[in-house]
């Protein structure tokens, strides 16, 4: 057993969101302004979240509203910009290697509102939004014309993630999406006619009534178009949302890793390249960099209601619920004028849990050298005990001075990466209740 109380989660960050508590205001903007000024020597990486959406899917636990209203949307997006300009300062002289803007569905913003925010962020950070290596926003399929994504390619952005979860119309409907598959494939059509750099297609697998046959369909479908990024996520089921009101709590885990293999299979023979346990990218554009320097520790500015920041000190939230999805906006937009942030909650990182955390979004893929100069001695010093665990039973390999996952260790990446939480971070989890 690689370790107590395993959770079935997708850990896309450390520590996981669960662990986030109250933190003094003074300790979290302490913590936010050394991450940013005492450690400025490198790239920063920009998230603005935006929530706004057609409607809540039935997975959906992150923090979006079900709103369309466009004078809601520009007075949020006017908040935003207050937001930005108040971090403005602590990010001066720093280089913006991405910006994502991501939801919710910020694609539901018109390009004119769009355009708003880009040109902020050149005024406020000096930055060149063409200069920015990814520039990137979801959309969901609904959302898009030819001419709106047109114009989102001449504002500057160079990524597109597109929602799709799945091609099969049942499916699609028991999400609660008000559209057919064909929806999608337009959609992606369309997008790929502009000649973004980057395409980026997700899927879920372990949907209500999906089944092996279906899901070869979404996933052979997909590959037909040959878009640069795939990404296949399995269901995480959550309480309070859509699918837990509707009873739908567990799912076969054989079922789940079945689904997983298909699509490693068909991407790998399609001459994809593995990243990550969820994504797979094709040539040299293909990819989520954002996401790449994230795991690798570098600073991710998170800005808007419900959004996150992963600091050198510290993670912090704006807010989020989700049985109070309009009050967590609400106060959003009244705490920016009065504080100039929305910061709700956190976590303090220390030297140890920056080491927990360095293991688990980077063993994916791990520089020793690299994890030496940052923490001034070797993986096998920390966790010598787990690391030596995972090469005995075939899941960690040394290859080309990196330190990786095996292919079946990438299989079962959720679990291994459990392995190294702190005891701290396992008290907090098993402590959470979800009554959010």
């Amino acid at each position: 057993q690689l370790a107590s109380h395993v959770r079935a989660d997708y850990a896309y960050m450390y520590p996981p969101r669960q662990t986030y508590g109250p933190v003094a205001e003074e300790d979290l903007t302490g913590a936010v302004k050394r991450s940013l000024t005492d450690f400025a020597d490198g790239p920063v990486n920009l998230y603005l979240h935006f929530p706004f959406c057609e409607q809540i899917c039935g997975f959906c636990n992150l923090f979006a509203v079900a709103s369309r209203d466009q004078d809601l949307i520009d007075a949020y997006v006017s908040t935003l910009l207050r937001e930005l300009t108040a971090y403005a300062p602590l990010l001066a002289g720093r280089t913006l290697d991405t910006l994502y803007l991501g939801g919710g569905t910020p694609s539901l913003l018109s390009p004119a509102q769009l355009a708003r925010v880009l040109d902020a962020v050149e005024r406020e950070l000096g930055a060149d939004i063409a200069a920015i290596p990814e520039v990137a926003i979801e959309v969901s399929p609904s959302t898009v014309t030819p001419q709106k994504v047109r114009e989102f390619h001449q504002l500057g952005i160079n990524r597109v993630n597109l929602g799709f979860q799945s091609l099969a119309d049942a499916e699609l409907a028991g999400i609660g999406r008000a559209y057919t598959a064909a929806t999608p494939l337009r959609a992606l059509a369309d997008v790929l006619e502009v000649g973004f750099d980057n395409v980026c297609v997700d899927l879920i697998y372990g949907l209500p009534g999906q089944d092996h046959d279906s899901w070869r369909r979404s996933v052979d479908t997909v590959l037909r178009d040959a878009p640069q990024t795939v990404c296949a996520y399995a269901l995480t089921l959550r309480p309070r949302t859509g699918f837990d009101t509707r009873g739908y709590r567990s799912i076969d885990g054989a079922d789940q890793y079945a689904k997983y293999d298909y699509v490693d299979e068909q991407l790998r023979a399609a001459g994809y390249r593995q990243q990550t346990h969820v994504r797979w990218a094709r040539g040299e554009s293909g990819g989520y960099r954002q996401k790449a320097n994230h795991w690798g520790l570098q600073p991710l500015v998170g800005l808007g209601a419900g959004a996150r920041g992963y600091l050198w000190e510290c993670d912090y939230r704006n807010g989020y619920s989700v049985r109070h999805r309009m009050r967590v906006l609400r106060d959003y937009l009244e705490a920016v004028p009065l504080r100039n942030h929305s910061r709700t909650d956190g976590f303090l990182m220390d030297d140890e849990e920056r080491r927990r955390k360095a293991m688990v979004l980077g063993l994916t893929d791990l520089d020793p050298q690299w994890y030496r100069q940052t923490f001034g001695g070797a993986p096998d010093d920390h966790f010598g005990p787990q690391l030596a665990t995972l090469r005995e039973m075939g899941l960690l390999e040394s290859a080309e001075g990196r330190l990786r996952l095996t292919r079946r260790g990438l299989r079962h990446r959720d679990v291994i990466v459990q392995h190294f939480f702190s005891r701290q971070v396992g008290e907090r989890l098993l402590a959470f209740d979800y009554d959010e």
